[in-house]
Order: structure tokens, then C-alpha cells, then sequence
């Protein structure tokens, strides 16, 4: 996969499948783009090119909170998933207020021929230009528009697996995901209090703004040197030993070794339970001994 920066310079020759949109996450409804693109781009033996924005298009339009930058994938995430899902070319354009106040058929003209479309491909809510109107198909490409993709309790949005991360709902935002929410860190020194009691936790500083899932312990899977171990990891302040830092702490099971200064990718399964203030060393040392045995009967 090729990943280029949009311009005005920027044109296609050949014809490409064009698919659009920002994929926040790249869930099981954005898939579903991808899936159709790749089923057309099979059929008349095209490309598959993605225009979509580095940040979110809010951004341009509404008052700056830290927030609004948290994402559901890291730029590297991000990038694999699409490559996993067939594109061939990822363009990125920065959502400025020039480019906000274009009419769509200004979009068309400035940014959709560029890529020399066949066939253009749209998500149901996905609108262009000032004027917000769904793309339609001229004589130059067709656009294909996927419908909503729901499940029982509705569509399935960035939105809502947002929500279920920041409430720990994570084997919920995992099945609307289609694929286990992850988040990448660096191993720092910590106070080494999870080796004293029999547990060493590798402390991650995370550099990516990503949306953290809520307190409380988790079953995970770790990403180390291509090998995948299980493990149960903790989020939160840590009130057992009067804390005042938020930390992210990882204990990998059946391994052991110094690994200060290496990245680690810890998928998030299940929730185990919340964060509790235990009374002494004992109480704590008996809950990590029952949170490694529900976390070692996971299965996924």
C-alpha cells in the first residue's frame, strides 16, 4: 500500500475504485465499504484508492477540547487496517475551511476526478461540500452508497464503540470493532510494587491519542517481538497505595525478562472487574491471584 499526501499536483492515470470517508477505527461498518470495493474492484480489475483525513473533520468546525484528538486506532493501527482490507493506494487530505466550503460539486470536480474514479463508494451518511449532499453519479464515475450496518441494538458506529471503551465495555466495542481493540506503549521504570507482590507489571507510557478504556482490570493479550502472550493489565489511578498518577500496568503471564525501553501492544478482551481499595497486601494478593484465573480461562 502507498500512503501519499493530497495536492493539487496529485492525479491518477489509471482508474481506481475510490472509497471515502475518515474510518475512525475501521469497524465492521466501514468493512462493509471495503468489502463491496474490493468485490468491484475484482470484477473490472481496478485499484483501490481511500481519500480520508488525518484528524477528525470536527475539528474544523467546532471548539477545541484535548479530546477531540483521542482516536480509536493509532496512525500505525490505522494504516494496517487498511492495507488489510485492500487498499492500494491511502491518500490524506487535511479537513481545512477552504476545502469545508466547497460545494459538492466543487468536491467533485477539485478532489473526486483527481483519482480518476470508476466507481466512487460512499457510507449512507457520508456527505460532501458546504451544501452536505450525498455524492451522486455523473458521467465521468457511479457511486455506490453501502447502507447502515446494525446489529440489534442499532447501528454500528465509531460513536458507540467510543462509548463502550470509555465504559470498559471493551468485548462489546471488540464485536462491533471486528477485531480487538489495542493500544501501543512504552516500557518505563514504574515503582516495581507488582514484583513484590509476585506479579511484576510492565508500566506503559502511551504516546498515541487514543481512547483509554475505563478503570479497572482487564483480561488482555500482549504483542511482544511477534509473539503473542496472555496476561491481565489494570488502568486507573492506583488507590491501593494512595497513587496519584493514572497508570497503565501489564503482567504477562509464564514470562519473565527486562524489557525497559520496548513497545508493547496490549489487546484488550474482557473486563475483569472494576478497581477496588483493598484493606491490606493479603486482600490484593488473593483478588490478582483470581484475576489471573479468570484471565487465563479467557477464551476468545
Amino acid at each position: 500500500m502507498e500512503i501519499l499526501e493530497f495536492n493539487e499536483e496529485l492525479k491518477f492515470d489509471e482508474e481506481l475504485i475510490l472509497v471515502l470517508g475518515y474510518f475512525d477505527g475501521l469497524h465492521l461498518g466501514h468493512q462493509a465499504l471495503f468489502a463491496e470495493a474490493r468485490k468491484v474492484a475484482a470484477v473490472l480489475n481496478l485499484k483501490i484508492a481511500v481519500l480520508t483525513f488525518p484528524e477528525k473533520p470536527t475539528l474544523t468546525f467546532e471548539k477545541f477540547s484535548p479530546d477531540m484528538l483521542l482516536k480509536l486506532t493509532s496512525d500505525q493501527k490505522r494504516a494496517d487496517l487498511f492495507a488489510k482490507n485492500g487498499v492500494d493506494y491511502l491518500v490524506f487530505k487535511d479537513f481545512t475551511s477552504d476545502f469545508a466550503h466547497q460545494t459538492s460539486e466543487e468536491f467533485s470536480k477539485n478532489v473526486v476526478l483527481k483519482f480518476n474514479p470508476k466507481v466512487v463508494i460512499t457510507g449512507f451518511d457520508y456527505t460532501t461540500g458546504s451544501d452536505m449532499q450525498n455524492l451522486k453519479s455523473t458521467e465521468d464515475y457511479r457511486v455506490i452508497i453501502i447502507p447502515e450496518q446494525a446489529d440489534d441494538q442499532g447501528k454500528i458506529s465509531s460513536t458507540r464503540i467510543r462509548k463502550a471503551v470509555e465504559e470498559g465495555e471493551i468485548a462489546q466495542a471488540n464485536a462491533l470493532l471486528g477485531y480487538a481493540y489495542e493500544t501501543t506503549g512504552l516500557v518505563v521504570h514504574g515503582f516495581a510494587r507488582g514484583r513484590q507482590l509476585g506479579y511484576p507489571t510492565a508500566n506503559l507510557v502511551i504516546k498515541d491519542f487514543i481512547h483509554l478504556p475505563a478503570v479497572g482490570v482487564y483480561t488482555c493479550d500482549v504483542l511482544f517481538r511477534g509473539e503473542r502472550h496472555r496476561g491481565f493489565a489494570s488502568i486507573g489511578y492506583n488507590d491501593t497505595f494512595n497513587g496519584t498518577e493514572k497508570t497503565v500496568e501489564v503482567h504477562i503471564f509464564d514470562f519473565s525478562g527486562e524489557i525497559y525501553g520496548e513497545k508493547l501492544t496490549v489487546l484488550w478482551l474482557d473486563k475483569i472487574r472494576d478497581m477496588i481499595k483493598f484493606e491490606n497486601m493479603e486482600q490484593l494478593i488473593a483478588q490478582m491471584k483470581e484475576d489471573e484465573r479468570i484471565a487465563r480461562r479467557y477464551h476468545l
